[in-house]
């Protein structure tokens, strides 16, 4: 209603200030499986305000955007189906970090068409948005956070740093460097980078095969945050086990990913559909992730009297750490020990190492609640966070695969990378 030609959104663009405000509402349920089957209504509330100081009277190329995002209702993380990543992205974040909001705000620095310097508090769902065929972060397209939000063990939903971009002629240079901890937690903002640093260097090529837009694009990424050995876990549960875990130095992460257009509307370029696909490995220890992979077409609607809808069809899988699994094994072979089983004995031992039936720390294991696979849980609440699923046609998990259709609710069996 507002935004219209001559509205006040217009008013307030022209004056500098781009604000835009939008409402989702989720009714989605488990229809297979084990696990609760009472479907859930709930909602995200996204307020995105830009603006220009060139406009409002500073310098050119100055940018801040602030965005504040707002989850209320109920949803359907924690109904037991034994996912492991969440069925519903949109609302799995701020939620899993342990709140029901959160504010990311970034100042960009515009230096030339070419090259741009950000830094502040991201929100990395919105980066996962703006990708032209898969993109959507939860709301609009894939609910399943292996598809909107890809996991990649290293990187946290909300991160603390800067962002430089550079665009030459053949390629698109991006250097993120950025706390290895989520940004959710206070004690990142009040003490940045104590525990680490994470150094991004990505390589995007566009690409064009028969007049058709695409991208491929390669990823590596290195933490100097020390991370749980995996290969430790089995000692917990012996009689006078450690108290501490061992540590692994620094984390790796290497993908590959690519977009290509096969059908361009004429008329807006910016209407198409194609096809996506990554894959990516991992140092398998302390990342829960050795590696990870997904296929898929998708994009604007196929129907010309339907040019806003959105479609797509997607497999996805993610191979857990083979030293998680070992451990895991492990544990669930060894026999009762002094009449105690394994979930009967010292689980906060476990839970403090970052490991329990379904979430996984990629932290040191400190007790502290550790960066959790899908935020980090605030060490002062002593919240449990609900855990994480994954979704999209069938609501069934299967804990190694899955298969994602855009918009519903998924079939999984455990997966994702961010």
């Amino acid at each position: 209603i507002l935004d219209v030609p001559g509205g006040p959104r217009q008013s307030l663009k022209d004056a500098g200030i781009d604000l835009s405000v939008n409402y989702t509402e989720f009714y989605q349920g488990l229809v297979g499986g084990e696990g609760d089957k009472e479907w859930e209504f709930g909602g995200k509330t996204d307020v995105i305000g830009t603006f220009d100081g060139h406009k409002l009277g500073l310098w050119p190329g100055l940018y801040v955007t602030a965005h504040a995002e707002f989850v209320n209702g109920d949803n359907v993380l924690s109904q037991g189906d034994g996912s492991v990543l969440p069925v519903n992205t949109a609302l799995a974040f701020p939620t899993l970090g342990g709140y029901d909001y959160d504010l990311s705000l970034v100042i960009t620095q515009a230096f030339s068409e070419n090259t741009t310097l950000s830094v502040g508090k991201f929100n990395m769902l919105d980066a996962a948005a703006k990708t032209p065929l898969l993109g959507g972060g939860g709301l609009t397209t894939f609910f399943n956070t292996g598809l909107a939000a890809p996991i990649s063990g290293v990187t946290p939903p909300y991160i603390l740093g800067g962002i430089l971009t550079h665009k030459t002629e053949p390629a698109i240079f991006t250097l993120m460097v950025y706390d290895p901890r989520s940004a959710q937690n206070s004690e990142v903002l009040e003490h940045p980078f104590e525990d680490g640093v994470t150094t991004s260097l990505s390589v995007t090529v566009p690409v064009t095969i028969g007049g058709k837009p695409g991208f491929q694009g390669v990823r590596g990424v290195y933490s100097t945050l020390n991370g749980t050995d995996f290969r430790d876990i089995p000692d917990l549960i012996l009689p006078g086990g450690t108290q501490n875990l061992g540590t692994v130095d620094g984390y790796w992460f290497a993908s590959y990913s690519f977009q290509q257009y096969l059908v361009v509307d004429d008329q807006d370029p910016q209407r198409g559909w194609g096809v996506f696909g990554q894959i990516a490995v991992s140092d398998g220890n302390p990342n829960p992730f050795g590696w990870s992979g997904f296929i898929g077409i998708g994009g604007s609607s196929l129907l010309a009297n339907r040019p806003d809808d959105r479609f797509g069809i997607a497999y996805f899988y993610y191979g857990f750490s083979e030293d998680l699994k070992d451990s895991l094994e492990q544990e669930r072979d060894r026999p009762i020990l002094r009449g105690r089983s394994l979930h009967d004995h010292q689980p906060q031992k476990l839970h403090a190492a970052g490991v329990d039936s379904t979430r996984y720390s990629s932290g040191p294991g400190r007790g502290d609640g550790g960066d959790h696979l899908f935020g980090r849980s605030d060490p002062n609440d002593g919240r449990r966070q609900p855990a994480g699923r994954s979704g999209c046609s069938e609501g069934r998990a299967d804990r190694r695969r899955g298969s994602c259709c855009g918009g519903d609710e998924a079939q999984e069996r455990g997966h994702q990378t961010y």
